[in-house]
């Protein structure tokens, strides 16, 4: 504030009320941009003024509704057995002690703010002025009477200190044997016929567990009594939420495969389908790593990993040497039969689980590659000595030709 008042009295010092530049070929009047420049520095400044207004006032009436609630909430009767009435009251009784050490402090520097306001010529109502004068003294009063109702309930407030604390220690057994189950009955295997169905209904008994745990806290919040972290149950929260990922990233390896097996034999792109699926490791390699303890992670990194083998294994035997008696060869290597025709597509390969039968492809597509070499040769030698012509002359001294 103290800034923008005394940038307003430096314009209007050095800038007269009738100022005209002249620079001999042109003249600027600066009165118009004057009285805008002193209006945007008012307006700046009368808003940091109605911001310390604005405090007070909130504060002041902010305070003065907590009294008149807290004060009419603890004058009620708490009758013995009464829950809900108790619960009311220990709901004020706590709300007093959060607001102590924030109001104990405030009424000094609200009279600061007040006359800091006043050497503005900013003045406060006279409501403003007549609560600061009676808050603190009713505030104190607030004080002695949650102070006596705290004594006068306390037989009341132990009682149910004594049944939270049997309810936690219920709980706390619950939920280990809730961690169990869920550790036993939760879609951690891979061949997990129905894991969304799964991780539906335990996120719902998750749920239950934590509404329950929620409503213990909240009573001991208002009884001051100290709970366990219950981290059996928060486990199983962080679990289904990691579980939920990792079958996402399951059903999208699964569903991109069986699109890639549709693929007939000599259209598959071996090069872009090894690049799509090393992808999918190094997304894998990134999950959470409590997950690699699990099956169903175990499941999909062996997956995609022989996928991997296996597309490197097609790749080989797409070599043009590959002949119907090396696809024998093959089947016979795999103990796994098909017929080798212009339908067959990579789900038919795979069915005969390449990742397993590496060396055994390899050797096969080595042996066809020297088979063709030398066919070639033999074709070469062929096509050579069918154009060759050979003459012969009888033997002079025995005759024979």
């Amino acid at each position: 504030v103290d800034n923008y008042e005394t940038l307003y009295q430096t314009v209007i010092k050095d800038m007269p009320l009738q100022k005209v530049l002249d620079s001999g070929w042109f003249r600027i009047d600066a009165g118009p941009f004057r009285a805008a420049l002193l209006n945007t520095i008012k307006h700046w400044s009368l808003m940091f003024k109605q911001h310390l207004v604005d405090h007070v006032t909130d504060s002041l009436n902010s305070l003065r509704d907590f009294i008149q609630q807290t004060n009419s909430g603890l004058s009620k009767p708490v009758p013995e057995g009464e829950y809900n009435a108790l619960v009311e009251c220990m709901g004020h009784l706590g709300a007093v002690r959060l607001r102590i050490p924030e109001t104990d402090i405030m009424f000094e520097p609200l009279k600061n703010t007040i006359d800091l306001l006043k050497t503005y010529q900013q003045d406060m109502s006279e409501d403003v002025h007549q609560l600061l004068e009676e808050l603190p003294e009713r505030w104190a009063n607030t004080k002695k009477i949650a102070s006596t109702v705290k004594q006068d309930v306390a037989p009341l407030q132990a009682t149910e200190v004594n049944l939270l604390r049997r309810r936690s220690a219920t709980f706390d057994v619950k939920q280990h044997e809730f961690r169990e189950q869920f550790r036993v009955e939760a879609p951690f295997r891979f061949k997990d016929d129905a894991p969304y169905d799964s991780l539906d209904q335990w996120n719902g008994k998750i749920s239950a567990m934590e509404a329950d745990m929620s409503e213990i806290c909240k009573s001991a919040e208002l009884f001051e009594v100290s709970l366990p972290d219950y981290r059996q149950l928060k486990a199983c929260r962080r679990e289904v939420c990691l579980l939920k990922t990792l079958w996402d990233r399951v059903l999208l390896v699964r569903t991109s495969f069986s699109e890639w097996t549709k693929t007939l034999w000599r259209e598959i792109n071996v090069e872009q389908l090894d690049m799509d699926v090393k992808k999918f490791a190094k997304d894998i390699r990134g999950l959470d790593k409590e997950m690699r303890a699990w099956d169903v992670f175990g499941g999909l990194d062996s997956s995609v990993k022989n996928m991997v083998t296996s597309l490197r294994a097609v790749g080989e035997l797409q070599n043009p040497a590959i002949r119907e008696r090396h696809w024998q060869q093959l089947m016979q290597a795999t103990q796994v039969k098909f017929v080798m025709s212009e339908e067959t597509n990579l789900n038919d390969l795979l069915q005969l689980n390449l990742h397993n039968f590496e060396d055994e492809v390899r050797g096969i597509v080595d042996k066809a590659t020297k088979e063709l070499n030398m066919e070639k040769v033999i074709s070469e030698m062929e096509s050579t000595w069918s154009q060759m012509e050979f003459e012969h002359e009888k033997h002079l001294r025995t005759g024979v030709p």
